[in-house]
């Protein structure tokens, strides 16, 4: 009764989610069930929905590593899915993903300039065709793209369309840009990462087509993010002491609609 006579208030306010991006500049949020992983900088006096995702951080280096597609291999391998959209699983494909060594410890400006600039432009690039994440990555994904249907997705007239358009352009530059980064604070700055546009093969059959790395980086860089797992599993478990489980700690019950919080490192 309470509840429904003061239905504005949240039944269960996630408080360490809150605590935690209280003294940040901003924080990065994904959509739990999406089409196209984009991580997204959002302010901290946001609430937010249970159907998103916070990254508790505002450092832009931390932004272009799951911005990345070597972070997007890892997340579509081991998260789940809703019909034919990623169902994005912190447990799953954050806490076990292996950032560069060192980079939680030590921010890295050439990430932390690539991120941002990557973020900016895409965030103009969304203003100026006043179209949101799903369709500018829509187009994004169009193998010979022309402004004609940059014009008719966003409705804006062939000059708007045509500025827009190398928009997009620079959108991709930049997302090779962002890979490449990404992949030489690993320190494999020979792997050939061969954008283009190819087929990924655990997308549905009549929307296949993505501009992204190639298959043979995509299996090459989730065998090698696997093994730095694996190590970093091992020193892990050598190193850490096994706590004892508390059973009187409280828990979540199923259903509870709250919005779930990435842990820093």
């Amino acid at each position: 009764m309470a509840l429904r006579q003061k239905w504005w208030l949240f039944k269960r306010p996630t408080r360490e989610l809150y605590e935690a991006i209280r003294p940040l500049s901003h924080c990065f949020a994904v959509a739990r069930t999406t089409k196209h992983l984009n991580f997204s900088a959002a302010p901290t006096h946001y609430v937010f929905t249970e159907a998103l995702k916070v990254f508790t951080t505002d450092r832009w280096d931390l932004y272009a590593v799951v911005q990345s597609n070597l972070h997007e291999v890892w997340a579509r391998k081991y998260s789940g899915a809703l019909e034919t959209r990623l169902r994005y699983s912190p447990s799953d494909c954050f806490d076990t993903f292996p950032f560069p060594e060192e980079l939680w410890q030590t921010a890295n400006p050439t990430l932390a300039d690539i991120g941002e600039r990557y973020h900016e432009h895409r965030r103009a690039l969304m203003r100026q065709l006043w179209l949101g994440l799903t369709d500018n990555y829509n187009l994004f994904h169009i193998r010979d793209l022309t402004p004609a249907q940059v014009a008719k997705v966003s409705k804006k007239s062939l000059e708007e369309a045509e500025a827009g358009y190398q928009s997009i352009l620079e959108l991709r530059r930049l997302h090779r840009e962002l890979d490449a980064a990404v992949r030489n604070a690993y320190g494999w700055h020979t792997l050939d990462l061969g954008h283009d546009f190819h087929e990924v093969e655990t997308l549905p059959a009549n929307d296949r087509v993505r501009y992204t790395i190639s298959p043979t980086a995509r299996k090459e860089i989730l065998s090698r993010l696997l093994a730095l797992n694996h190590q970093r599993a091992v020193a892990q478990t050598a190193t850490v002491p096994v706590k004892k489980k508390n059973s009187k700690r409280g828990k979540a019950k199923a259903g509870d609609n709250i919005p779930e919080l990435f842990s820093q490192r």
